[in-house]
């Protein structure tokens, strides 16, 4: 807890207390990222969207020989954790767990995607932010109450 959010004899100021326990978890959230990061074990896959929306591009197969013979790759293959999506030039990123981006391929709102440009064609699906994060917070909703 930082210096500014104590009173006297190291209570949290009331402004401070309300979101506490919250934002707590957020903030460790965060450091088990950033530790997966700092240990260099790749388990994070980081990809960097040229373009300024909320729609991500998970590839899920490769024709690496280039003979219409797609392999299994990307998140279909990936050891990954957690997959960073940075967003164009505007120094944001976008965290998604690798568990919730496979159980969102088969979502409705997901849209299959070819993509034929760069060395090996690749298949994949869009998937949208809003509805990831619609999705996710139903399942843990349900799980509170189960």
């Amino acid at each position: 807890m930082t210096s500014e959010r104590l009173g006297h004899g190291d209570r949290p100021v009331p402004e401070y207390d309300i979101d506490y326990e919250y934002g707590r978890q957020g903030e460790l959230q965060i450091m088990e990222l950033l530790d997966w990061i700092a240990n260099g074990d790749g388990r994070v896959e980081v990809k960097t969207k040229r373009a300024l929306d909320l729609v991500f591009y998970v590839e899920t197969s490769c024709d690496k020989q280039r003979r219409g013979c797609y392999q299994p790759s990307g998140i279909s293959t990936t050891k990954a954790h957690a997959w960073v999506f940075n967003i164009a030039d505007t120094g944001l990123s976008v965290v998604i767990p690798t568990d919730l981006i496979r159980r969102m391929l088969d979502d409705p709102t997901t849209k299959d995607k070819n993509c034929p440009r760069g060395d090996y064609p690749t298949r994949g699906k869009l998937i949208n932010l809003g509805a990831t994060l619609f999705r996710l917070k139903q399942q843990r909703e349900r799980g509170r109450t189960s």
